[in-house]
């Protein structure tokens, strides 16, 4: 394929290098140097007339390898048919949410020029809270921040749990820029310019040496052992007490505390993590996490530890002077420790949790204005799930290498979409079971010859009772 010039209307123009899934995306070098694999629908009308898919699927070799697109595309259907989006479909198969992707571009931005951003997900099982998650963690690293995301349960990382959570976030750290996971690839990036560490210092709010970031870094600077780095870091990444080499190097390291009142420790090293990741070039940090339901089971105390931590999180993020928080009446101090809640007033830090709508959900309304709150419902219009079904058949028939007859698959393109926007509208079904019933029309189209569009509708039609 020719080079040929297309225009985002966030990135700029850029030079098109491939196409996948039958044109749906795009694979773009930007006049920016950064290279982005976005949706086609994405780009300008004038980019995407240009680039027709009838021309791009005339160039594409008749049969697929099942280790590149194909075989991708049949792991993305197996997801599908248990109603679950995989992680690396979240953009492309989306329902709707144009205002809600509006709203979190927004609170990026936001995040990366100023302060921070802080958005609440509410919304009842199956409408997409962990689709949602998923889709800000994708758009946040294309916006080159650090991605720590965590899902809450009542064993491994209770919601009135900061040590827990803050070690699943940072354990799970990722990169816009490497594959590589957790909090070494960072803390390796800081020590490989010394005017990063001495800025990170200078700007401590704390007395170096007890603050476990600050003071593990100036550590690690005179450290010759990779064995005593990967044990500092992860120890400051919460899973481990002090080890052997690591004590040789980094005598009397800050205490991180397990148990008692230690949100506001967790809280200021998180937008420590942050702060550092924009010293040496990132936009800052996402923090993301999902299954905060899980609070509504908590007991008395263990919901009063978690409400200091999602308040002191927020506070980091929308500053002191948020309004709705008052950080020293409201987040107790440790009785060992003393911490701000914040590194630094400006720790460009993203923060967004999902939970689902109960009379017994954390008080986010009390916390947060409502531009802060997103909620996911099943307002879904139907030329959304038209979309939708419309990339689905793109999918199906790229992963069972096969060109949909337009006599037999156009009634069903029609008319299926439409009986599922109603159902999800009558609270028949949820986003889910939308999903799952969607694919299973495809399969039953392409696995049975026989199996007229029209007697498909009908069954579908009664199933749903619509």
């Amino acid at each position: 394929m020719e080079t040929q010039t297309v225009h985002h209307p966030h990135f700029g123009k850029g030079e098109l290098l491939k196409t996948y899934m039958g044109g749906y995306e795009w694979e773009v070098l930007f006049a920016s140097g950064r290279r982005f694999r976005l949706p086609a629908r994405e780009f300008t009308a004038e980019s995407y007339r240009a680039v027709t898919p009838p021309a791009i699927l005339a160039e594409a070799p008749a049969r697929i390898p099942l280790d590149t697109d194909q075989f991708r595309a049949r792991q993305t259907l197996e997801a599908l048919r248990v109603g679950i989006v995989p992680v690396q479909d979240a953009e492309t198969l989306t329902i709707g949410l144009e205002a809600e992707r509006v709203t979190l571009d927004r609170a990026l931005d936001r995040s990366r020029e100023r302060g921070g951003d802080v958005l609440a997900v509410i919304g009842d099982y199956g409408f997409g809270k962990s689709h949602f998650i998923e889709l800000a963690a994708r758009r946040a690293l294309r916006e080159n921040f650090l991605v720590a995301g965590a899902s809450l349960d009542l064993v491994e990382v209770p919601p009135g749990k900061a040590h827990k959570i803050y070690e699943a976030l940072v354990t799970a750290l990722r990169y816009p820029d490497t594959s590589r996971r957790g909090l070494l690839p960072l803390v390796e990036k800081a020590l490989a310019r010394p005017a990063v560490i001495a800025e990170f210092v200078r700007l401590c709010p704390r007395e170096v040496k007890e603050c476990p970031l600050a003071a593990a870094l100036l550590a690690l600077q005179d450290c010759p052992s990779q064995t005593a780095l990967e044990e500092t870091v992860a120890w400051l990444s919460g899973q481990t007490k002090p080890q052997g080499e690591m004590k040789a190097y980094f005598k009397r390291p800050p205490r991180l505390y397990i148990n008692g009142e230690n949100a506001r420790q967790y809280s200021y090293l998180l937008t420590g993590i942050s702060l550092l990741a924009t010293l040496v070039g990132y936009s800052g940090m996402a923090v993301l996490i999902d299954e905060s339901e899980h609070y509504s089971l908590l007991r008395g105390n263990q919901r009063e530890r978690a409400d200091s931590f999602f308040k002191a999180m927020i506070v980091s993020s929308l500053g002191l002077n948020n309004g709705r928080i008052d950080a020293r009446r409201e987040i107790p101090e440790n009785s060992r420790a003393d911490y701000p809640v914040c590194y630094t007033s400006e720790p460009h830090l993203f923060f967004l949790f999902a939970l689902t709508e109960s009379a017994d959900r954390m008080p986010v309304g009390t916390w947060l204005a409502p531009s802060h709150l997103v909620r996911l419902d099943d307002r879904f219009i139907e030329k959304d799930i038209r979309e939708f079904y419309a990339t689905l058949l793109r999918y199906h028939a790229l992963a069972y290498d096969y060109t949909p007859a337009p006599a037999r698959y156009a009634d069903a393109a029609a008319v299926a979409p439409g009986l599922l926007a109603r159902a999800l509208a009558q609270h028949r079904i949820n986003l889910r079971e939308l999903i799952r019933s969607a694919v299973t029309t495809c399969d039953l189209l392409y696995l049975y010859a026989d199996y007229a569009a029209e007697e498909m509708i009908g069954e579908l039609k009664a199933g749903l009772k619509v």
